[in-house]
């Protein structure tokens, strides 16, 4: 089609609580390894265990809220667990991830594409390139021949990035944030977003810039009998202080741990 023939339209697309798209967006999430494809944000609650690749090791990491939440990795290879134990009211962000259409067809519901229409993006990286003005995404139409007509393109939308505490998922990835009781002093701008909150009955979360001993206990579990693993106890503690330093640095953002 000539340029100047297409045009801006609405998305109309519905059913996203439909079981068969939850189906779907579920296995495209597990294919993706829940992770986002372009800012490479991770979720190892949502997805359960999350492969991710260290230094030259590989491992596999989950979190979970049980009481107080915990973060395990297992490194493989190695018979290896370390957990992160946050004390209460201590939790990570996790991202919110959403399976995104890379091109719509018109007439079709939401789950009847290919898997490589689809691709995971964490909440965020979904928004931003729905607001992109010069992108937008494409509609067709398939005709009675079986070829498709570009026939539009989705509006972009307004990009909203502003941190919501009461909302987890608006939190940068991994990041570590604080569970406050309402006997808790807020000042500044979020005085009056903290007391709405706390009318509405919200938990509001804050960061927390500190990673110590009063925030999380790290401890690590390995096999001491030969039987069970090929390495000797001193080459399963370079690899776990790698590993802890490694997840603290650089996936944590701490520089010092106390």
């Amino acid at each position: 089609m000539a340029k100047e023939s297409i045009c801006d339209i609405d998305e109309t697309l519905t059913g996203y609580e439909d079981p068969r798209w939850i189906e779907k967006s579920n296995a495209i999430k597990a294919r993706d390894n829940y992770t986002c494809q372009l800012c490479h944000a991770f979720n190892p609650m949502q997805g359960g265990f999350i492969y991710v690749k260290q230094g030259e090791y590989d491992t596999i990491h989950h979190y979970y809220w049980a009481g107080n939440s915990k973060y395990d990795i297992y490194v493989k290879g190695y018979i290896l667990t370390i957990t992160f134990d946050f004390m209460p009211y201590f939790h990570l962000a996790m991202p919110r991830l959403n399976v995104h259409h890379k091109i719509y067809y018109k007439n079709h519901d939401l789950w009847d594409y290919q898997d490589d229409c689809l691709v995971t993006l964490c909440e965020k990286c979904h928004h931003y390139v729905h607001s992109l003005n010069d992108v937008g995404i494409p509609i067709v139409e398939m005709n009675a021949d079986g070829h498709t007509m570009l026939i539009g393109k989705t509006r972009p939308k307004p990009y909203l990035s502003k941190l919501d505490h009461t909302d987890l998922g608006s939190f940068r990835p991994l990041a570590l944030v604080e569970e406050k009781r309402w006997c808790d002093k807020i000042n500044g701008l979020d005085f009056a977003d903290f007391m709405q909150a706390k009318t509405e009955d919200k938990q509001w979360y804050d960061y927390h810039n500190v990673l110590d001993d009063n925030v999380v206990r790290i401890s690590y579990f390995t096999a001491e009998s030969p039987y069970f693993t090929e390495h000797t106890q001193k080459e399963t503690k370079i690899v776990a202080d790698f590993i802890i330093n490694d997840f603290i640095e650089n996936f944590l953002g701490f520089s010092i741990r106390k």
